[in-house]
């Protein structure tokens, strides 16, 4: 009878409830059944998901864009393909096709061997990807935590777990992060605002920025994160962004567009699971998520293993206020910038082959190293004077004896180098007519990020510098060919030297014009329709020795350009080869310089960076002009021998 009393029933009624609960919360049950995952901790998970832009990929196996989407983990898991091994040992299999319990508890010294090869990765990671995670089918991990040293604080963090990284460091798996900061201490004050702060995680550091900052984009309440290509490093916006140290990374991440829209779910992550038996005790793994290999083509841990796990809100106080994008994207960046990219991307694809066939690689550099001795040795080095410049010179000699009268004169000669700037301010001016013009404008539009007249700009100044840079090289070998030969003797060491080579350049500015603009015209035009790049590299080379020829010889015009024929003909290829190498060297140097300074002074402004280089070009520019006009010395010696020679068999006596 007492068990008819309202407090018995009651009771009874809250012991039902809890033993429900109990039953939800055993190990083995579904993670989707948890109560969080019902509850406010799966609401706010779901509201704040972010949209993954990643770079669109047009087919299977192709060159460009993203092959790979966030996913679960749960196609690595229980798959027979799939190895966990044991460090050392030779490497020894502990269990194939393991599960998320075989995971549970394993230390560091263990990792996760995915089909394929890392290092080679072809095209088995994009397709096996496509065939366990469809676009529609991609996930991503919440975590909600907080961080006892910052109170006040509740972070919202997204995992996103790739199936390899395919940038200058390859390795298989991959696990990516963003996260959502509340000014809030529970899940339901989060509910009931909006988040103070994001954080998108790049490299070893990442960027911040305030929830109604105009660079974060959203959809709703969805922040969006555009997933770099290969790396997957989350930025804000869709650019070509340089990283110059760990925290940005070393090399360039893009994000541009065309772009595939990816709406991940979202799986909600406890701190740590229940046991062996929970689905989610792969989170309790120590060791690496693929292949073993050294340095950064590693395997990466999990996230029970980053100190942002637990240490959140000190991790987002960290990070960078903005990132650097690159001008122009990877259509027209600027020189010193794709320069960088092209560099570090080869050297990381250099060291990779290197990983995966050290022998092979060593084999490769010993063999051009031997080439390049044998190059070298294949002329002389001995000492020659500079002066007189009509005297027969080995390649060698003349690079030394260049060098050696540059140094002695520095100043003077570094001064005519500034004959490059009116070239530049005519290139601009070509540079804004072409972009400008109704219909050849149109043809060669290019379009970026930052607009399309920007990256037209951009593209069609580069090609019209490149082609007016003969037009540099002809004013200042005219005007170290007056420093030297006309004057009869070495440069005084005072700028009126340098000076009065410039005003003679001027005044004799009609006859190199006369000479050369024909050859200019022609060389631009030809390199605009870019099927004609080899005629007009031909016509360059034929060209050469013009300013020697108009400053020395006293000629002009047509008939100059026949001089400068006549001398390199039958020396075509020596002096193609030979200018190719003097101005290399010399446009690596001010690269160089520019790559230092990008590298080591992060502060400086991207136009002084660029400008230092180009000033460096620019001061070293007569040095090559030396080079060439020793070489148009040596040129005319062998020529005059040649004559000598001819002169000679003719008034020898017939033999009777």
């Amino acid at each position: 009878m007492r068990w008819r009393s309202p407090q018995r029933w009651l009771l009874c009624a809250g012991l039902v409830c809890a033993f429900c609960l109990g039953a939800l919360l055993v190990p083995g049950m579904p993670a989707d059944a948890r109560p969080s995952s019902g509850g406010t901790a799966q609401k706010l998970a779901d509201r704040y998901r972010p949209i993954v832009m990643i770079r669109k990929y047009p087919a299977l196996c192709g060159d460009t864009g993203e092959p790979f989407v966030p996913m679960s983990v749960d196609p690595i898991l229980d798959n027979p393909e799939v190895a966990l091994r044991q460090v050392g040992n030779g490497e020894a299999v502990i269990t194939w096709g393991p599960t998320a319990g075989d995971l549970h508890g394993r230390g560091t010294g263990t990792y996760l061997d995915l089909p394929g090869d890392a290092l080679s990765p072809g095209c088995v990671y994009a397709g096996d990807s496509a065939r366990h995670t469809p676009l529609d089918e991609s996930a991503v991990y919440a975590h909600i935590t907080t961080q006892a040293d910052k109170p006040g604080y509740l972070a919202l963090q997204y995992w996103l777990f790739w199936y390899y990284n395919d940038w200058n460091n390859k390795h298989e798996s991959d696990w990516e992060f963003i996260q959502v900061l509340f000014k809030a201490d529970t899940v339901q004050q989060a509910l009931a605002e909006e988040p103070y702060q994001v954080g998108y995680a790049q490299h070893e550091g990442g960027e911040t920025a305030g929830w109604d900052d105009s660079k974060l984009g959203k959809e709703g309440t969805h922040p969006v994160v555009y997933s770099s290509q290969g790396s997957h490093a989350s930025y804000f916006s869709p650019a070509l962004y340089l990283g110059r140290a760990a925290s940005e990374g070393f090399g360039c991440d893009n994000t541009q567009a065309p772009s595939t829209r990816v709406t991940p779910r979202a799986v909600l992550l406890p701190d740590a699971p229940s046991g062996p038996k929970d689905p989610l005790a792969w989170m309790a793994f120590q060791g690496r998520w693929g292949e073993r290999h050294s340095g950064p083509n590693n395997g990466p841990h999990g996230p029970t293993t980053k100190e942002r796990w637990t240490d959140p809100v000190s991790w987002q106080q960290g990070l960078r206020a903005s990132s650097f994008e690159i001008p122009g994207g990877s259509e027209a960046p600027p020189a010193i910038l794709g320069t960088f990219c092209t560099v570090v991307g080869t050297g990381s694809l250099i060291y990779v082959q290197f990983a995966a066939n050290p022998l092979g690689v060593f084999t490769a550099a010993v063999i051009l190293l031997l080439a390049l001795v044998l190059l070298l040795r294949r002329t002389s080095w001995s000492p020659v004077p500079a002066l007189p410049i009509i005297e027969r010179r080995r390649s060698g000699q003349i690079a030394r004896a260049s060098v050696r009268l540059y140094r002695e004169h520095p100043l003077v000669f570094a001064v005519t180098g500034v004959l490059a700037i009116p070239v530049g301010m005519v290139a601009a001016l070509l540079t804004w007519v072409i972009v400008h013009l109704p219909y050849l404008g149109d043809a060669v539009t290019v379009s970026t990020d930052e607009g399309v007249d920007a990256g037209s700009r951009a593209l069609i100044g580069s090609a019209v510098g490149a082609a007016l840079w003969p037009v540099t090289v002809l004013l200042v070998s005219a005007a170290v060919a007056q420093l030297t030969v006309a004057r009869g003797q070495a440069p005084s060491g005072t700028f009126g030297a340098a000076a009065a080579s410039i005003r003679e350049v001027g005044r004799r500015l009609k006859d190199l014009a006369t000479a050369f603009l024909p050859v200019a015209i022609a060389i631009v035009i030809l390199d605009l329709v870019v099927i004609g790049i080899p005629l007009a590299a031909w016509i360059t080379v034929r060209c050469q020795f013009v300013g020697q020829v108009v400053i020395i010889e006293q000629s002009r015009g047509a008939r100059a350009r026949r001089r400068s024929s006549a001398l390199v003909h039958h020396r075509w290829w020596h002096t193609a080869m030979f200018a190719f190498l003097i101005w290399s060297v010399i446009h690596t140097v001010g690269v160089l310089l520019g790559l230092l300074l990008l590298v080591t002074v992060t502060g400086l402004p991207l136009w002084t960076v660029s400008l230092v280089g180009l000033l460096a070009e620019i001061a070293l520019t007569p040095l090559g002009a030396i080079a060439l006009t020793l070489l148009y010395g040596d040129a005319r010696a062998e020529r005059a021998e040649q004559l000598a020679e001819q002169t000679a068999a003719q008034n020898s006596p017939m033999p009777t």
